[in-house]
């Protein structure tokens, strides 16, 4: 999937996060780097500002998929869409998602952060957040940044009731927001070689910065995030049921969608209709 352009525009690096949350969340479905095809050229007007409009996808046909029929209801109208599906079943592996580009051209780049990405098991109503934010000069955070990812955190995350907890249920965390943040380096074939791409729980960002928002002091860079998850991990994590917060309806997965594409400008949504069940983890012996 790797493209050779460079390039240090807002928009092309926006496309290098587009196509690491699709990398990310496809992963999380199932996918292998063999199942993707190596989208290299791609037509950037033909992909209507996309990255994934460069894959080799099918068409999403929902007519007689009342899954594929939601979800395509629920995301259309939003803004500019383009979707894909993925599906294999052999011996080896199982995977069968759908990836779903969303911009608003009169908003992208006018907002903090250059996307939103979410993954959502459909079967399980398991929602992941990933906001794309990068740091402003000398690696601070700045207080919009904050805001923003307050009014987000606010919209995906819905705490669990207790009456409603199972008791085998060990989700290390029921919070669904996390950061994904890059180095400021430019849009490149050697991404993955050269970014470490962290990824950090809102709640970690969340303790760190908000001393950082009201005074300026030097700890509201993203030096105050001390720990992070190596993305290979991250991926597994959700894919096994740790992360995420469960039970989340369509329509409220779908509205925060919609409220991303209104304020950052761009979403980009990986729907996982595996109805393979999300354990928590093999050590456990809950069936992953």
């Amino acid at each position: 999937m790797l493209d050779d352009v460079e390039g240090s525009t807002e928009q092309e690096l926006r496309w290098r996060d587009e196509r690491d949350a699709l990398l990310l969340f496809a992963k999380t479905a199932g996918m292998t780097a063999k199942d993707f095809t190596r989208a290299h050229p791609w037509d950037r007007t033909a992909a209507e500002e996309s990255y994934i409009s460069g894959l080799t996808g099918v068409a999403v046909q929902p007519t007689f998929d009342d899954k594929r029929e939601r979800v395509a209801e629920r995301l259309s109208g939003i803004g500019v869409t383009v979707m894909k599906a993925f599906t294999s079943r052999d011996n080896r592996r199982s995977y069968d998602l759908e990836a779903t580009s969303i911009i608003n051209p009169r908003v992208v780049g006018g907002a903090e952060g250059s996307l939103d990405a979410f993954y959502y098991h459909y079967d399980t109503g398991t929602l992941v957040v990933l906001r794309y934010l990068s740091p402003g000069p000398n690696g601070t955070f700045s207080p919009d940044a904050r805001r923003s990812l307050d009014e987000l955190h606010g919209r995906v995350h819905r705490p669990e009731q207790g009456a409603r907890r199972r008791t085998d249920d060990y989700c290390l965390l029921d919070d669904p927001l996390f950061l994904r943040i890059h180095e400021q380096v430019a849009f490149t074939h050697t991404l993955h070689r050269t970014s470490s791409g962290a990824i950090y729980p809102y709640s970690q960002f969340a303790a760190a910065i908000p001393v950082a928002v009201e005074t300026g002091l030097p700890d509201s860079s993203v030096d105050a995030l001390t720990r992070h998850l190596v993305p290979t991990d991250f991926a597994s994590l959700v894919r096994d049921g740790w992360f995420g917060a469960r039970g989340v309806p369509l329509e409220i997965a779908s509205d925060s969608v919609k409220a991303s594409v209104e304020t950052v400008g761009a979403a980009l949504v990986v729907v996982d209709f595996n109805g393979r069940p999300r354990g928590n983890g093999a050590g456990l012996g809950i069936r992953a």
